[in-house]
């Protein structure tokens, strides 16, 4: 509990701060695509969707997925966590396994919660004689 609230304090304040900073940020060079990461696929599966309290977008539910496989891109952390308007709206409940879409901006990865596709288990094959 005390390292989620600390993980929540440190996003919100480089969150603000980074919105605090003149246009560009800290960054004065140019950066190439070959700089940025790569966009990413993942298939996950969401563990939580929690109330996110953000002034300044309106994403206000995070979803927490489970990384089952990485399908493009590079991640290598086994939880990914990304915000929503609206996971009713969305389509999106806990245990469900989904495709998620994340493309990298400069303040890090965003996830469209419209391009969430569910992905279905495979089913097993009846047991027919």
């Amino acid at each position: 509990m005390k390292l989620r609230r600390t993980s929540v304090i440190i996003l919100v304040a480089l969150f603000s701060a980074s919105h605090a900073l003149p246009f560009g940020g800290l960054t004065q060079t140019r950066l190439s695509s070959a700089d940025l990461p790569k966009d990413l696929v993942l298939i996950g599966t969401v563990t939580k969707i929690y109330p996110f309290a953000s002034p300044i977008v309106r994403r206000n539910w995070a979803v927490r997925a489970h990384v089952d496989r990485v399908v493009s891109g590079t991640f290598s952390g086994t939880t990914f966590t990304f915000t929503v308007h609206s996971p009713a709206i969305a389509g999106l409940r806990v245990g469900h396994t989904y495709s998620i879409k994340a493309t990298w901006t400069i303040e890090g990865y965003v996830v469209n919660e419209f391009t969430l596709k569910q992905v279905r288990s495979p089913t097993k094959p009846s047991r027919q004689h």
